[in-house]
């Protein structure tokens, strides 16, 4: 399958409650208008829209993938329907088959990162990660080898604004449109009929939005969210907004920042029209009505239009009353909602508007960590499978030649780089020929020096592990040495897409309590977790070991993630551990229960991952045979994660035949 980050991920709208929203595509399936688009073998299905309603079709299997054990070509077979008229895939079943899948596969999470039950959120497979107060809503998208007849009227569509552009036409009309397994809910097939939706052009679409327009959906969303919402909960959403202005941007050819209160009210008033007349074009296929079924409650139309005259009038009073500071401005804002009364309406914009360009800004600047970690996130993919040298080689050489120079494709260069540098560092400890083992770590080196500008952190901790099995252990003293001295602010964002900052995003090396946004030296700089598999086992010092070596993707992890600071202070402990320097190590020892601590914002919560710390810090107790503080660590550390595949327990069992050995 491949994912595509959709909804307000990618729109700069999005809030504490939003959704993760995202689009599965799945692999080896082909939707085509007729039998002359086969072309590559494959499962393919043939749409019908004669009996559909407008952006709904059903969908004919012509043929089946050869691949019978594959997820996507079962999920076919067990959603055909036979009837009368003939085959057809069945929406209905479909969806069902890959809930049961999705719900399969979240079992070999780890434990703290178990969604709840999976549930049907219209073509979406909703799993609800309470943990982290979000939902994920994954929908399932079925790729089109072309766009419907009706949507290519959008490609020559006459627009007054000029916008988009004839280049970005042409870019967008070469991207796929999918079917979504949801069908019309006043249809008398609607367990069968499939929905035509436009989620990469509508996203290359947003992308090309500039300043304004941004602002301006941010600031329309947020009203209608905050005041309309109540009226009509699930009535209006934020597709119906987007949609509203993509249409708008079509007649507006001037974005410019001094009219944004107009276009803000345009768009509340093209809403006030498509309540009062129940009808909302979709952008890409027109004779689609959005609303249809929809708003059919006259005395809640009849109020959701007076709310919106209400908002035209008072755009920036009521605005300012939403609870929107997580969007842009915090206690600044507040300070705004104290004077605005002694405020000319004009002053009071400027100054909001003043905020929500700081924040565009900000987003600008940081262009360089939001591509970082989006790389992070799809360079992940490569932990969940078994690779050779070879394998990881023609990755890097795929990557390279599809996204070619742009900040995604260096970033997740650079994580491979790491990687290919761990499996070569393994090399070498396998390889009893001593010239060839320094050829390998050498070759090892190299690769982990590319991948430095990864992150400020975890790419360190990588070298580190390099020096460790070199005994280079002067060069990991006095890196350890500089990095725990210094006091400044690092944005750490844990492993993108699997696990979050937890209650600690601004990190610094001496761990100071007060730090803030201020101490930042770098934008840009960010740190990761530094990441380990099943074949990194004998690569890593003795605490990791067992935490890899449980790393079988199956009924436990794919891969295991350290904190970078947590794991630094270990090494440090290792290394003087190694040495035989006692004060040193006992030194060390506090030093990591102090950034175990640290890390986790003094409230001990056992969030994610934190089982691995608590195994660490067990792991350098029972070194230093303080039996009493590792049996309470290793029991911290099954609380928060009582499983089989928890090191813990394997650590206990040593312990204790150990301590009967000594006895």
């Amino acid at each position: 399958m491949d994912s595509f980050a959709a909804g307000s991920r990618i729109d700069c709208s999005a809030s504490p409650e939003s959704d993760e929203d995202q689009m599965i595509q799945m692999k080896d399936i082909e939707v085509i208008s007729n039998v002359d688009d086969v072309t590559i073998a494959g499962t393919k299905l043939i749409i019908d829209t004669s009996n559909s309603p407008s952006g709904f079709t059903l969908l004919h299997p012509y043929t089946l993938s050869v691949n019978v054990n594959r997820h996507e070509t079962k999920g076919c077979l067990q959603s055909c329907v036979e009837l009368e008229s003939g085959l057809y895939l069945s929406s209905e079943r479909y969806i069902q088959y890959n809930m049961e899948l999705i719900a399969d596969m979240d079992k070999y999470s780890p434990p703290s990162f178990h969604a709840g039950e999976s549930m049907r959120h219209g073509p979406c497979v909703m799993l609800n990660y309470g943990k982290h107060g979000k939902d994920s809503d994954m929908a399932i998208g079925l790729k089109c080898s072309s766009w419907p007849t009706e949507s290519l009227e959008w490609v020559t569509r006459i627009r007054k604004s000029n916008w988009p552009d004839q280049q970005l036409v042409n870019k967008i009309k070469q991207m796929p449109c999918h079917v979504l397994p949801v069908g019309h809910p006043e249809s008398d097939k609607c367990d069968l009929e499939w929905r035509f939706a436009y989620v990469l052009p509508e996203r290359e679409l947003i992308w090309n939005f500039n300043d304004v327009q941004i602002q301006c959906y941010v600031i329309f969303k947020t009203l209608i969210k905050e005041l309309l919402d109540p009226i009509a909960p699930e009535e209006i959403n934020s597709f119906h907004l987007k949609t509203i202005l993509l249409w708008l941007s079509e007649e507006i050819d001037d974005w410019t920042p001094k009219r944004l209160i107009d276009y803000v009210k345009k768009c509340l008033d093209h809403l006030y029209k498509a309540i009062a007349e129940g009808h909302l074009s979709h952008y890409f296929f027109k004779s689609r009505n959005l609303f249809l079924g929809k708003l059919q409650n006259e005395t809640m139309r009849a109020r959701l239009q007076s709310k919106i005259l209400r908002l035209q009038k008072n755009v920036i009073s009521l605005f300012l009353q939403c609870n929107w500071q997580y969007k842009r401005g915090g206690q600044f804002l507040s300070t705004i909602r104290l004077v605005d009364h002694n405020l000319s309406e004009k002053e009071v914009w400027t100054v909001g508007r003043g905020i929500l360009q700081q924040g565009q800004d900000k987003f600008k600047r940081n262009k360089y960590s939001h591509a970082r970690c989006l790389s992070m996130e799809v360079a992940l993919s490569i932990m969940y499978l078994p690779v050779t040298y070879e394998n990881l080689i023609k990755v890097i050489e795929e990557i390279g030649e599809e996204l070619k120079e742009n900040l995604m494709s260096i970033y997740a260069l650079k994580f491979l780089s790491i990687r290919l540098g761990m499996l070569l560092l393994a090399e070498a400890k396998h390889t009893p020929d001593r010239e060839k083992r320094q050829h390998l770590g050498s070759e090892a080196k190299g690769f982990f020096e590319i991948g430095f500008e990864h992150d400020i952190l975890a790419s360190c901790m990588y070298s580190l592990t390099y020096y460790y099995q070199t005994r280079n252990y002067n060069t990991i003293k006095k890196f350890l040495n500089e990095l725990f001295g210094r006091r400044l602010a690092i944005r750490y964002e844990g492993t993108p897409g699997l696990i979050n900052c937890g209650s600690r995003a601004l990190i610094s090396p001496d761990m100071y309590e007060e730090v803030s946004e201020k101490d930042i030296a770098n934008e840009n700089d960010i740190a990761f977790d530094a990441i380990f598999s099943c074949s990194d086992i004998l690569c890593v010092p003795p605490a990791m070991q067992l935490e890899c070596a449980l790393l079988d993707g199956h009924s436990n992890w794919c891969f295991c993630s350290i904190h970078p600071l947590v794991y630094a202070s270990y090494m440090q402990f290792q290394v003087a551990s190694n040495l035989g320097d006692v004060d040193e190590r006992n030194m060390s020892i506090d030093h990591l229960l102090k950034m175990v601590k640290y890390i986790e914002g003094g409230e001990c919560g056992g969030l994610v991952d934190y089982h691995r710390h608590y195994n660490i810090l067990g792991y350098c107790y029972f070194i230093i045979n303080d039996f009493k503080n590792a049996l309470k660590w290793f029991g911290k550390s099954l609380q928060i994660c009582p499983t089989s595949g928890n090191a813990a327990v394997y650590q206990l069992c040593i312990m204790i035949s150990s301590i009967g050995t000594i006895r």
